[in-house]
């Protein structure tokens, strides 16, 4: 009996397309590629400071993965794109109707062009998302919107290089 079960499983997950992730079997990327450049990212947005946030976070992130190479120049693969928005929306008041807490979001639109072939390999768009808590005075709120915008940009490039790298 248990040797049925085991064989029933085993077809069901045979089926269902599932695979472990970092295997980078639903890559976007061609097997030729086995570099990566950060192109031209630009900001919609006014808030300056996330462009050098969001590029550090990507070679960042891109490096840890180990499965492309991340270099200035001649790479197989270029990833371009624009920071479409950053938005704060209030979770949770205090009695004075004052927000407490907030989600702040941070939208971004990419590209992934082979380069040798000007081709394009993936466009998509991610949103990147943190909260925070305000805080007793303007100085202290800032701080925590400012820590919290790093935390976005961080979730903002984790799932662009999955999307990359994984599929997902």
């Amino acid at each position: 009996m248990r040797a049925i079960m085991c064989v029933v499983v085993l077809l069901a997950l045979a089926g269902c397309g599932y695979r472990p992730l970092g295997s980078g079997e639903a890559s976007v990327l061609q097997s030729s590629v086995r570099t990566i450049s950060i192109g031209t990212l630009k900001n919609k947005t006014l808030r300056p400071t996330i462009l050098s946030a969001l590029r550090d976070a990507l070679i960042r992130r891109l490096k840890s993965e180990g499965r492309i190479r991340v270099v200035e120049e001649s790479a197989d693969a270029l990833l371009e794109g624009a920071i479409e928005g950053f938005a704060e929306e209030p979770l949770a008041f205090s009695s004075k109707d004052q927000a407490k807490r907030l989600r702040l979001s941070i939208s971004f639109s990419f590209t992934v062009k082979h380069r040798l072939e000007d081709k394009v390999l993936l466009r998509d768009g991610v949103a990147g998302v943190a909260y925070y808590f305000t805080g007793t005075g303007i100085a202290a709120t800032r701080a925590a919107e400012d820590e919290a915008a790093l935390r976005a940009v961080a979730d903002l490039a984790d799932q662009v290089v999955s999307r990359v790298l994984d599929g997902v």
